[in-house]
């Protein structure tokens, strides 16, 4: 019997992409005045340390639990990154941004982990009361609010990641709160193949529908589609590797490189129509359900001892973006990782890669969630069979793990 993939990405139908519904997007960040529209995430915090004014030489405050990618645009324009701690729990500590607020620190970054909100109010009123900018990192958290209000809405600018959430094939929203910032930037087209190619990756990882005929139709249809994307896209590097440099042609929103002829890309008209073709209000509503239904599997389950928990309950408002568990023991999280992987469940061993800017050795919480932090799928394709079916497989990967260390 073919094995259903759980995929760890959402997915749509080729309509959602290419139908123009009459319809506009009106959840914010969508549809807003100081709303601006990027390749990805990282593009726009470019734009907005552009549009903030911040210079080279300047100094910023970052959490030191990070990917790495978004330390690059600073980097980028000259702007020296310094770090403040970040909890096992992925709360900020305030006391300790407060402690490094220096005089020549001109923005604090704020990341909202997981969609989960961080005491953004205190923060707020530390930086107002520093003369600092303050900057949301949504990347995580698009949808997510916070005692009603919406996240992104709280920083003098916030930025948005479309594709962490949506099945978009690029992405990402610069948002302009404070009415002294203004932003001066291009919205070229991003290109056509690279958006296409994105998308054939989407739906080939796609978590699979019910009964076997319409499992093996779709591997076998998707399986084509990537295949010959990826002949394609080997034959535009050959061509450029004769004719010429590369340049942005093959070029992925979610890769580590940052490229500034980027910088001026707009989004794909496909994502603006799946954008409108979506209900976000669904998409909400059924994260937080499958989060719950996950947490409360979890809580029950025989392999509970094998993990810690950074968030044992969903605050209202909050739009999560997986669930997250904290792996027990040096190589844990790949055993899992592979495990799972073997079994066709997609997982996520979250933030690998240590970026040299920060100095690791003086956040040990945040070296320990770089290593033991790993996501289980809750997204929107998923349902409550998906899930239980991926705790049994936690279950049975836990009693293999233990035999082999006895």
């Amino acid at each position: 019997m073919m094995k259903r993939t759980i995929g760890g990405r959402p997915s749509a139908t080729p309509r959602d992409y290419f139908w123009k519904p009459s319809r506009e997007a009106t959840h914010f960040p969508f549809g807003i005045q100081g709303s601006r529209y990027f390749f990805s995430a990282r593009y726009a915090l470019a734009a907005g340390i552009r549009a903030l004014d911040l210079q080279a030489g300047d100094s910023v405050l970052l959490p030191a639990y990070t990917c790495g990618v978004e330390i690059v645009p600073f980097l980028h324009h000259g702007i020296k990154p310094r770090f403040y701690r970040i909890g096992a729990d992925l709360k900020t500590d305030v006391e300790d941004l407060s402690r490094r607020l220096t005089g020549d620190v001109k923005a604090v970054l704020v990341t909202h982990f997981l969609g989960f909100p961080q005491p953004i109010e205190e923060i707020r009123g530390i930086c107002d009361k520093k003369n600092v900018f303050l900057l949301e990192d949504c990347a995580h958290a698009l949808l997510s609010s916070l005692n009603g209000r919406n996240l992104g809405t709280f920083g003098d600018i916030a930025v948005f990641s479309l594709l962490k959430t949506l099945p978009v094939p690029n992405g990402g929203i610069l948002v302009i709160n404070n009415e002294s910032v203004s932003c001066q930037c291009g919205q070229r087209m991003p290109t056509r193949f690279g958006a296409l190619f994105y998308l054939s990756d989407l739906w080939r990882q796609k978590t699979n529908s019910e009964g076997c005929a319409t499992v093996l139709f779709e591997k076998l249809a998707s399986a084509v589609m990537w295949r010959g994307m990826n002949a394609v896209k080997l034959g535009i590097a050959a061509f450029h590797k004769v004719t010429g440099p590369i340049g942005n042609t093959l070029i992925r929103p979610d890769s580590f490189a940052f490229a500034p002829g980027v910088m001026e890309w707009g989004i794909s008209p496909s994502s603006i129509n799946l954008v409108k073709n979506t209900d976000l209000a669904v998409v909400k509503e059924t994260r937080r359900r499958n989060f719950t239904h996950l947490m409360e599997r979890l809580f029950s389950s025989e392999c509970r001892e094998a993990f810690g928990f950074p968030f044992t309950s969903l605050p209202d408002g909050v739009c999560p973006l997986f669930f997250p568990l904290l792996v027990k023991g040096d190589g844990t999280r790949e055993y899992l990782y592979q495990s799972l992987k073997q079994e066709g469940i997609a997982s996520h061993p979250w933030w690998p890669v240590f970026h040299p800017a920060v100095p690791w050795v003086e956040f040990p919480e945040a070296r320990a969630l770089k290593e033991r932090l790993f996501g289980i799928p809750i997204h929107q394709d998923i349902t409550f069979e998906h899930l239980d079916r991926v705790v049994l497989e936690l279950e049975k990967t836990c009693r293999e793990r233990r035999r082999r260390h006895v």
